[in-house]
């Protein structure tokens, strides 16, 4: 999986009866969705929108060979070296494995395209031989079976995250408080922690933003995101891709 994130553990040693604790954890490292690159801009998710766009494309073309072969959910991933498509077809319980390999200085959206069109010209070299369909699909499917992966791998799981909009986003910046934070525990009680005075201007922001927040969690709203964490993952019955999950 490309997303991947850096945690040290911080772990208490006995040395002559005194415990010393490790630094503490680095900054967790947040890579782009597209293309795995580091340098992204805070509360970002892609390094650009023509680098979002470019893998959305591709993701958009490659779901015509995913009809093809009969695709229940699937995918996808890249590292340095390779791209990954994992597929789960309707009539199987075992993922077919599509691998490629990157050239180098080639975007992850560029490899899939490959990965794609070198998977559809096998499919269509075997509808040459005259066989149906459906048949080249499966002989396609089962030449790439891969007996190490469980059919839940690659299942989209649903994350409940919170309703918000640009109001609610900036207050919550303003209250230094993060989104995940009202996932869990007492809402009202960190949004009132929060809630500190300043100069004048900096008191009536954080004031608005205050009362904003407390009239949010008197009718929380939350929306469901299907995905997995580290991949793109594909949802067959509704033909839809979904970009992978915030660990």
């Amino acid at each position: 999986m490309f997303m991947n994130y850096l945690v040290l553990h911080v772990n208490r040693h006995k040395t002559t009866g005194k415990q010393i604790s490790s630094p503490p954890p680095e900054k967790k490292i947040r890579r782009c969705l597209a293309c795995g690159a580091e340098d992204m801009k805070p509360r970002r998710r892609y390094c650009s929108k023509h680098c979002r766009q470019n893998l959305l494309w591709t993701l958009s073309l490659c779901k015509g060979l995913l009809l093809t072969l009969g695709t229940r959910y699937a995918a996808f991933s890249f590292t340095e070296n390779f791209v990954v498509l994992d597929i789960l077809p309707t009539w199987a319980n075992k993922i077919s494995r599509f691998v490629y390999k990157r050239k180098q200085g080639c975007p992850p959206a560029h490899s899939l395209k490959e990965l794609t069109l070198q998977a559809g010209n096998e499919w269509y070299n075997k509808r040459n031989k005259q066989i149906s369909r459906s048949f080249a699909s499966q002989l396609i499917l089962e030449e790439k079976m891969e007996t190490n992966c469980t059919p839940d791998s690659i299942k989209p799981n649903a994350k409940k995250v919170p309703m918000l909009s640009a109001d609610h986003k900036k207050s919550l910046k303003r209250l230094n408080i993060g989104v995940e934070s009202l996932m869990f525990g007492d809402n009202e009680r960190k949004i009132k922690k929060a809630y500190k005075g300043g100069d004048e201007k900096k008191f009536r922001e954080i004031n608005a933003a205050h009362e904003l927040m407390l009239q949010w969690i008197e009718d929380p709203k939350f929306q469901s995101n299907e995905g997995l964490p580290g991949c793109w993952s594909y949802n067959g019955y509704k033909n839809k891709w979904s970009p992978p999950l915030w660990q």
